[in-house]
């Protein structure tokens, strides 16, 4: 399960802290990108999150004061597997020459 929250640039070393610090969501895969790296209009950052139900749950949580679920979630989805897609194809061909 993958989970999109938006997060003001003032509040992202905050939210991440809070994230890292809680056992269970801290042992989920969490990825921080910034909304305009991935060509989305929208100011800040996003937080995405790949993890268990009960970790998406507490996540949403532990944010709910620092960062908003982004609606258009699927749209930074796409873009964010894109760019993870293209990074990993340029490194296979770095690596394999």
């Amino acid at each position: 399960m993958r989970e999109v929250w938006l997060v003001s640039q003032s509040n992202r070393p905050k939210a991440e802290e809070i994230l890292k610090k809680d056992d269970l969501v801290a042992r989920q895969s969490i990825f921080v990108r910034s909304a305009g790296t991935l060509g989305i209009d929208a100011e800040g950052f996003f937080i995405i999150i790949d993890g268990s139900e009960k970790a998406i749950t507490k996540a949403d949580e532990l944010l709910k004061d620092l960062a908003k679920k982004y609606e258009k979630k699927d749209a930074v989805l796409q873009k964010f597997d894109e760019m993870e897609a293209a990074t990993a194809e340029a490194f296979g061909f770095i690596v394999g020459g």
